[in-house]
C-alpha cells in the first residue's frame, strides 16, 4: 500500500507532500490564489497517469530489447464536458526505429500501467 502525507499551514495554498523517499510542494496557480510553487492537485493526478504510462512502456521495451528512444505522454483531465464524469484524454507517442507491430504492442502496453488500471476501476474514498 502506498502512503503519502500532506501538510498545509497559513500560506495559501502551498502544501508539502511527503512520500517514503521524497518531499515536494503542490500549490495552486496565482490566478487561483496560490503562488504557483508546484503542480496543482489535478496536475499531480494527470502527472501520475502520464508518468506511469511512460515508465510501463519503457520497462516493456527494455525487457524486449526494442530500440525505443523516447516516450511522450500528454494527459488532460476534463471534468466539464460531461457533468459527473471525469475524462482523461491521453496521447502517447513513441520515438525510435520501431516496426508497426512494435508500435501497436507499445500502445497496448500503455493501457496496462497500474495507474491506468486504478482509474478504470470503481474508486472509493474513505475518510
Amino acid at each position: 500500500m502506498e502512503k503519502v502525507h500532506a501538510k498545509i499551514g497559513v500560506q495559501k495554498y502551498k502544501t508539502t507532500i511527503k512520500g517514503k523517499n521524497l518531499e515536494f510542494i503542490a500549490d495552486q496557480s496565482e490566478s487561483e490564489g496560490g503562488m504557483n510553487l508546484g503542480p496543482s492537485p489535478k496536475e499531480l493526478l494527470a502527472g501520475s497517469l502520464a508518468g506511469c504510462v511512460a515508465m510501463t512502456v519503457r520497462m516493456y521495451a527494455d525487457r524486449s530489447n526494442w530500440p525505443l528512444e523516447e516516450v511522450l505522454v500528454d494527459v488532460e483531465i476534463d471534468t466539464e464536458t460531461t457533468p459527473g464524469t471525469t475524462i482523461f484524454k491521453k496521447k502517447v507517442e513513441f520515438k525510435g526505429d520501431l516496426t508497426e507491430e512494435q508500435l501497436k504492442r507499445l500502445h497496448l502496453i500503455a493501457q496496462k500501467c497500474p495507474i491506468n488500471k486504478i482509474l478504470q476501476n470503481p474508486i472509493v474514498v474513505e475518510s
